[in-house]
């Protein structure tokens, strides 16, 4: 990858299936808007004593060695991308000359340079570095967010339950340990909105307050509205008033620098009863995305990522974007680059 070593790339976990292409669509605008690189990562995700290309054994591996599931999960890389995704449809090599490895090696491939044309196809002059990388999707999920501004991946549509029964899961294990901004696509935000607007969860912590940088950061790159939610719970009915009247207190201390800091963004508050996982994904409905941090003041000692900010990534209908407290020197490390796209496509 080319470029300056300032400017950290967006970058994107690679996988042949429509979560992914929306991922790869995402962060490409990310990195298009930021002025930044976008680095491409497909994990290789190799069964369990099975060898590989380049080991001594060229990567042949008798079919009994292998179970039916890990043949079918390799190989269907090469057919599982839809086309509606990215129409482009690369043929892989399946003859009785290239080993089971190599197969599995060059579907993963394919998988990558599709998603690189779909980001150039997006955004032509876009730079771009793309590299199979061996290991499971969260490692080099992981590995790879040390040296980014963010990092973007798709992911289906799971009960929150499902999600941590599903070896398959990465969503979860790779936000909770990022030092940088983690955004999970499951669908497109909503940019064709009346009125663009960015969802950030406020609770006064300071996670919130990571949050809420990034998140005006983006409005006002975007052009968008902020809207700032804060989720109170009373203990009783006969608390609900002065609950609300502190939120909105609490709401207006968190806010007042970062609105001084963007004078031009316009900012729309609300305080809300209810659970915030529902309240944040019912505000979010037709937003550009949400943003919320890592954890809040309701986590418990131990936990590696808050219950809100789990909920959420099940339950929002646009791309979250979970933000550490450790984000910010990353973030303004990144944006030394930003604007190059951002006048032309807000």
């Amino acid at each position: 990858m080319t470029g300056s070593t300032t400017r950290l790339p967006v970058v994107v976990g690679v996988e042949r299936t429509a979560a992914g292409g929306l991922a790869v669509s995402w962060a490409a605008d990310q990195a298009y808007r930021r002025g930044l690189p976008l680095r491409l990562v497909h994990a290789l995700d190799w069964p369990a004593g099975a060898p590989r290309p380049g080991d001594g054994t060229q990567g042949d591996v008798p079919q009994s060695a292998v179970a039916p599931r890990h043949r079918e999960s390799a190989l269907a890389h090469a057919t599982s991308w839809p086309s509606r995704v990215h129409p482009v449809s690369v043929p892989v090599p399946v003859s009785p000359a290239h080993g089971w490895g190599e197969r599995f090696r060059e579907a993963a491939q394919v998988a990558l340079d599709e998603a690189q044309a779909l980001a150039a196809d997006l955004h032509p002059g876009l730079e771009t570095a793309a590299e199979l990388v061996d290991g499971t999707p969260v490692e080099v999920l992981r590995a790879a967010g040390r040296g980014a501004s963010m990092v973007v991946l798709g992911s289906r549509r799971r009960s929150a339950i499902a999600e941590m029964l599903t070896t398959g899961s990465i969503a979860v294990p790779v936000a909770a340990h990022a030092d940088c901004p983690v955004a999970v696509v499951r669908e497109l935000g909503h940019d064709r909105a009346a009125t663009p607007t960015v969802v950030v969860g406020v609770d006064g912590s300071e996670h919130s307050q990571a949050a809420l940088e990034w998140a005006f950061e983006e409005a006002a790159r975007r052009g968008a509205v902020l809207a700032a939610v804060r989720v109170v719970r009373p203990i009783s009915p006969y608390t609900a008033v002065p609950a609300a009247m502190t939120g909105r207190a609490e709401l207006a201390e968190a806010l007042a620098g970062w609105k001084a800091r963007y004078p031009d963004v316009t900012v729309r508050t609300e305080v809300a009863f209810g659970h915030p996982v529902r309240v944040l994904a019912d505000a979010a409905a037709q937003a550009l995305c949400l943003v919320v941090g890592s954890r809040g003041l309701g986590g418990f000692k131990g936990m590696l990522l808050g219950s809100v900010g789990n909920g959420v990534l099940h339950h929002a209908h646009c791309p979250v974007v979970v933000v550490p407290t450790t984000a910010g020197e990353a973030g303004r490390g990144a944006d030394t680059g930003a604007g190059a796209g951002a006048e032309a496509e807000r």
